[in-house]
């Protein structure tokens, strides 16, 4: 309603499996507004949490990855992500992704942060990990579906190659957010 102070917390009176999609759960959930009493039908995705890392070589270059993406169906520069197990912590996923993705591993794993990848229709995180002093140290071990492509690209060509559109996955993107926060270039 236009010109209200604030927005309100909806009650949720109804929700029920709507699609089990393999790696996230749909629920179909009914709300009621607490003023108004209006109520409608929403969908929401039941994901587990998700990680990205940006993880820098001691050269100060960005460790990158390359892959075919299905949903845009074309191949998507991004940086290493993955989802967390079950009661895994998010520096474990992001160290394990790393390694699994690149072969990389590295020092001082961090949080920077933390952001709700699309509150509108999901319900889970992507927690950004930090990771010091990449280096190459194993073979890669990818998942059943996936190919990637290691890139290396060096801190002082990142603003060039985000503003030429290089990067365009949005969880990439504000992962170079956090790490910029802690580490201004």
């Amino acid at each position: 309603m236009a010109g209200s102070d604030k927005p309100h917390h909806w009650e949720k009176t109804a929700s029920r499996l709507h699609a089990d999609c393999k790696i996230f759960d749909v629920y179909k959930s009914r709300f009621r507004h607490p003023i108004r009493q209006l109520e409608g039908d929403f969908f929401v995705i039941d994901a587990p949490d998700w990680i990205t890392v940006v993880a820098v070589t001691e050269k100060m270059e960005l460790v990158a990855v390359r892959q075919y993406r299905f949903g845009i169906e074309d191949l998507s520069l991004e940086v290493p992500a993955g989802v967390m197990e079950t009661g895994e912590d998010p520096l474990e996923t992001g160290i394990r992704e790393l390694r699994e993705e690149t072969g990389f591993e590295g020092d001082n794993a961090e949080v920077l942060g933390w952001v709700y990848p699309n509150p509108a229709i999901q319900n889970n995180r992507c927690y950004v990990i930090g990771v010091h002093q990449a280096r190459q140290v194993s073979s890669t071990d990818w998942d059943e579906h996936e190919e990637v492509q290691t890139q290396l690209i060096p801190l002082t060509k990142l603003d060039e190659r985000l503003a030429r559109g290089d990067f365009q996955h949005a969880l990439s993107v504000c992962t170079f957010h956090f790490y910029r926060m802690k580490y201004p270039v």
